[in-house]
């Protein structure tokens, strides 16, 4: 029997639900099922009654909940204590490979708040990091993980462009020119998945980097491009506006999760990820 299990099972009586509690631990909810129910042969009780789509807290499981209710008051007074008395001088190391902006300002955000907590932050690396921001990767095996942001996907051209008048669909536009960013990025990999799942490869007339290079391109009509829904159609630097395309079946989404490993979530490390977890 393990505290985890434990906290497993009380976070799941007080909702009677798995997937919340999956959601919260950044966990499978097969994960957590699978651990209460190893905590059910362990005690040789079933502690919720299960019906085909929801739990329901038994009489076994109400006198368990209730004794956990105490224990863990407790336990986590006396982690708190402890950790107050512990200064955390680490450095934490940053890998952010998704949303770089808005990252980058939630992480200023968080060092105004906490002077006193040093971090070092990375936009490429192999390099051992205590937190990470990327999309969805299956690398990261042995993090656990938690949505931080996701963000509908539109295809941008010059607000010049006859294709701004038309309803179309994804397969329209394989004969257009594509303004992309770089190939190893989460938006080119999102862009060429979606073209080939309708049967063709996006031709791309340039690449780059720099998002207001890539505004510009787009806006001058170098090709069609991609952006998130909190980036407004904007203005090229000579004047030349960018429109969103009405393209039906392109419904992609930009998501990027938080990674971390449950040996480093404490102190500073901690700190750091739950302020994110509260945005």
């Amino acid at each position: 029997m393990e505290i985890l299990q434990l906290r497993y099972f009380f976070m799941s009586a007080k909702n009677e639900n798995f997937s919340t509690t999956a959601k919260l631990y950044g966990v499978p909810t097969t994960a957590v099922s699978s651990s209460v129910r190893r905590l059910e042969e362990e005690l040789g009780c079933k502690l919720f009654d299960r019906t085909h789509n929801r739990i329901i807290l038994n009489a076994k499981g109400r006198r368990l909940q209730q004794a956990l209710c105490t224990v863990f008051a407790e336990l986590d007074k006396a982690i708190e204590d402890v950790s107050k008395a512990y200064e955390d001088k680490r450095e934490i190391k940053v890998l952010v490979r998704g949303m770089r902006r808005e990252v980058t300002d939630l992480l200023s955000k968080f060092s105004r708040m906490h002077p006193d907590v040093a971090f070092r932050i990375a936009f490429n690396g192999d390099d051992e990091y205590d937190v990470i921001v990327d999309d969805g990767k299956e690398i990261y095996a042995d993090y656990r993980k938690f949505e931080l942001y996701s963000l509908r996907l539109h295809l941008r051209c010059s607000a010049g462009d006859p294709l701004c008048q038309q309803q179309l669909s994804l397969s329209d536009l394989c004969d257009r020119a594509f303004v992309s960013m770089d190939q190893e990025s989460n938006m080119h990999r999102i862009l060429t998945n979606a073209c080939i799942r309708k049967g063709f490869r996006p031709k791309i007339a340039a690449f780059c980097n720099d998002i207001e290079c890539y505004d510009k391109l787009v806006a001058m009509g170098m090709g069609i491009g991609i952006g998130r829904e909190n980036r407004l159609p904007s203005t090229g630097s000579d004047g030349t506006e960018i429109a969103n395309l009405k393209v039906l079946d392109f419904n992609e989404h930009y998501t990027v999760y938080v990674y971390y490993r449950e040996r480093d979530y404490f102190g500073n490390v901690k700190k750091l990820i739950d302020f994110m977890k509260e945005k």
